[in-house]
């Protein structure tokens, strides 16, 4: 039986990248998405083509409670071979603190840290069966903050937190690490030409960085680490040293 993952916002951008690249090393897949549904349905049915019931998509809107109470039902059923676990779901988007709302702490937090405590929770079991994984992907401002973005940088550094809590709760069975993202990709509204020189000027690399990047160190942190716990690993070019 192949070893099986399961990874949040696995339809698009770095969340598609990492479920073809576990894929092409031989796991059994399982993904949730939110409203990509097109984008979903088209990456399930290619990665089942390779390989016959391989792959399993999740629909599911973290903020919405029916879709929720649905979607962890189903997890439920499909939890029992989980070997890793990665919480890349996010909702990002500024907010200034003289704009600030409930509304706004109300989608910011269930995709940044909510979901990823619960989906651990529920998965658990199995990944202290399994000896497994789990990466949370936070943020290079979990740790430096970013202005205008408080509630998501709050956010954020709570699943850093959640990484080292879990980490000592998990041990010596599940090993939890966490990759901080800086500037990985350009945003799907991408930037002016000028913004892009303005965000590059304070990479030490002066260039953003790629998906590549994630998908080799998730790879690392679930195929060959067997110690390192409880770590937030910035992938950032350099410019969390700033």
């Amino acid at each position: 039986m192949s070893k099986k993952i399961f990874i949040t916002g696995g339809a698009q951008r770095i969340g598609k990248e990492l479920v073809k690249h576990f894929h092409s090393i031989g796991w059994d897949i399982i993904f949730q998405y939110r409203s990509s549904k097109v984008d979903a349905e088209e990456l399930t049915a290619r990665l089942n083509t390779k390989r016959p019931e391989s792959c399993l998509a999740l629909q599911c809107d973290f903020d919405n409670q029916e879709s929720c109470k649905n979607f962890y039902e189903e997890l439920s059923v499909q939890a029992e071979n989980i070997h890793a676990l990665i919480n890349n779901a996010s909702t990002f988007y500024p907010k200034p603190l003289s704009e600030s709302t409930k509304e706004d702490w109300a989608k910011l937090f269930p995709s940044n840290l909510y979901h990823p405590l619960f989906i651990a929770r529920e998965l658990a079991d199995s990944l202290k069966k399994h000896k497994g994984h789990i990466i949370n992907m936070t943020d290079i401002h979990a740790e430096i903050g970013l202005k205008n973005y408080s509630i998501y940088s709050a956010a954020k550094g709570g699943l850093l937190n959640l990484t080292k809590s879990l980490a000592k709760e998990l041990a010596p069975d599940v090993l939890v690490n966490a990759i901080a993202p800086g500037a990985i990709l350009w945003d799907v509204n991408e930037p002016s030409e000028e913004k892009k020189q303005q965000i590059l000027a304070d990479i030490p690399m002066k260039r953003i960085g790629s998906d590549k990047d994630i998908v080799m160190l998730a790879d690392y942190l679930i195929t060959k680490n067997t110690y390192m716990t409880g770590r937030n690993i910035c992938v950032d070019g350099g410019k969390s040293l700033s």
